[in-house]
């Protein structure tokens, strides 16, 4: 036997509650996307990569009572870094950034030991610097301004590692010797000021200056200085 309930013009609770509930994600569906809205409105994405490069050089000192080279000790940095920022409103981005750099020195100035058989001929080391932050960037100017100067902060993660390899005589004997340098890590903090000189309508030219502070000490600021110049892209 089969029943049938009729509820004529009446609504059961369970299809009000459904109906309210179905009105209630309705609203926050239409809030949503109106935020949304509002920033798409005004939101774009600055994609930069640059690169830099130094080089240094000392001469060693000549001696005037030998004709032999005296040498010189030379140090190359290079790196490239790529910053992708997204500008939810249209001076403030929300900023990742990745940076690898390679500081290299060799140095061929020969240096006594307190050992007298032994004599340093060479010094070949590298050290590899990686950076990864997330941060804010808060530009003073318009997109479409000519000059745009921003300025970043935020939490970087240094990693650093590297090698150094010495070439010694013994008693006449060359040798070498490899010392690695363990992998540290360090919780990191990092501030970025930035030029941006706009070329076209999506393309501009960059230059940067960085300074990374190794468990957020401010006095180590000047020491990890990174200035960097290459080509951004908004879109």
């Amino acid at each position: 036997m089969i029943s049938v309930t009729y509820w004529g013009d009446k609504v059961s609770p369970l299809k009000k509650l459904v109906h309210k509930f179905a009105k209630i994600s309705l609203m926050r569906k239409l809030i949503l996307l109106l935020l949304f809205t509002s920033f798409s409105a005004k939101a774009y994405v600055d994609l930069n990569i640059s690169y830099s490069f130094t080089k240094r050089k000392i001469e060693g000192i000549e001696d005037e009572l030998s004709n032999e080279d005296p040498g010189e000790a030379v140090t190359t940095t290079s790196g490239v870094s790529v910053t992708w920022a997204w500008y939810i409103w249209e001076y403030t981005a929300l900023e990742l950034n990745y940076s690898s750099s390679d500081e290299r020195l060799t140095d061929n100035r020969e240096t006594a030991t307190s050992d007298s058989t032994i004599t340093i001929k060479e010094i070949d080391s590298l050290v590899r610097t990686q950076v990864s932050g997330v941060g804010i960037r808060q530009s003073f100017a318009s997109r479409k301004a000519r000059i745009v100067p921003s300025l970043s902060i935020g939490y970087a993660q240094l990693t650093t590692s590297g090698e150094t390899t010495y070439v010694l005589d013994n008693s006449g004997a060359e040798e070498r010797l490899t010392i690695e340098k363990d992998k540290e890590v360090n919780n990191s903090g990092y501030v970025t000021f930035q030029l941006r000189f706009r070329l076209t309508q999506l393309m501009g030219l960059t230059l940067a200056a960085k300074s990374v502070m190794p468990d957020f000490d401010t006095e180590q600021a000047e020491n990890n200085l990174i200035y960097s110049a290459g080509f951004s892209w908004a879109f």
